[in-house]
């Protein structure tokens, strides 16, 4: 996909918004009838979902890669699933070194640095052969909407300067399906950032809340002052902005690509040009610098961040006593 729209994160409804309305209501019948037709398989080993109800730039690969270095400190081996969005390859496989984000896509190749990754749109076949290769649980990057395989534990991760946009579902807003749907299969919810829309409305109080932050702090000596030239090829780069302006970074230039862009020899020499000509340095995300042909990542600075959870140690539990329950049976 392209950027979001703005009409989807609009404070006010919007006529783009309103006309595209009926064609919501075909896509969520559309969406019930899938599911309808398919019945959730269950995988060997447990399977932990990390999802979101809107459309790109809610924080879930950080917040995969947060769940799965808690789970290793507590003795488990899990294994990532991903589709490989955008990705060439669409056979079940493992991802390793030699794969380009062209292939596998990026979110699975950042995913591969810290645990072992399979990709392809059959989540079963990839969790078996996770198994096969000493998995002992699955962290499942996105799927949330994918009715084929059985979320043993479901965990939404909600920005909290996005929230649900507009509220309504796509075309017509940013997100998947409704929020009442949504919450309704979540086991847990995680916030990313301050709550500035007010989000704890729509959650029950009875469903287990983590608030949690982005952190980014080992970055600011390198962008403190510097002029950058600043792009970004994904879903909602205002936030990748605005954290380099709260890193005291000032931004000279803005450029944006589309979501999941591969950038090419060319896209690099006129961003190298432009930096050199306003004497910037250039800066871009950590999805977007695996995008990047490798002869031109020298040259790029990349904005690298981790999840810091609130009450880490309580979440820790609750994952610990569903795979030990699971794994036990």
């Amino acid at each position: 996909m392209l950027k979001a729209p703005k009409f989807w994160y609009s404070k006010n409804d919007s006529f783009l918004s309103a006309i595209l309305y009926p064609a919501s209501l075909i896509y969520r019948f559309v969406g019930k009838i899938y599911i309808a037709l398919n019945k959730p398989n269950q995988s060997d080993i447990p399977v932990i979902c990390i999802g979101n109800l809107v459309v790109g730039g809610a924080g879930k690969t950080p917040v995969a890669l947060k769940i799965s270095e808690m789970l290793k400190l507590s003795g488990y081996n899990p294994h990532f699933l991903t589709r490989g969005y955008a990705g060439k390859i669409k056979d079940n496989i493992k991802v390793h070194d030699g794969h380009s984000a062209e292939q596998v896509g990026d979110e699975s190749l950042i995913l591969s640095e810290v645990a072992p990754t399979w990709i392809g749109s059959n989540r079963i076949r990839s969790s078996k052969l996770a198994k096969k290769n000493n998995a002992d649980c699955i962290i499942m990057d996105d799927g949330f909407q994918n009715p084929t395989i059985k979320k043993d534990f479901s965990i939404i991760v909600i920005d909290g300067k996005q929230g649900f946009g507009n509220k309504r579902v796509l075309p017509s807003g940013p997100l998947r399906e409704s929020i009442r749907r949504g919450l309704k299969r979540a086991d847990a919810i995680i916030l990313v950032g301050e709550d500035k829309l007010d989000i704890k409305k729509f959650l029950s109080v009875s469903i287990p809340f983590f608030n949690a932050t982005f952190d980014v702090s080992k970055n600011e000596e390198i962008f403190k002052g510097k002029n950058v030239t600043a792009f970004a090829g994904i879903a909602y780069p205002t936030k990748f902005f605005d954290t380099l302006n709260e890193q005291g970074a000032k931004i000279l230039k803005k450029i944006n690509f589309p979501d999941h862009y591969i950038y090419t020899e060319n896209d690099l020499l006129k961003l190298v040009e432009i930096a050199n000509n306003n004497q910037s340095i250039l800066v871009t995300t950590k999805k977007d610098y695996v995008r990047i042909p490798k002869n031109y990542k020298k040259i790029v600075h990349k904005l690298d961040g981790e999840i810091i959870l609130d009450e880490e140690e309580n979440l820790k539990k609750i994952l610990n006593n569903i795979l030990e329950t699971l794994i036990l049976n």
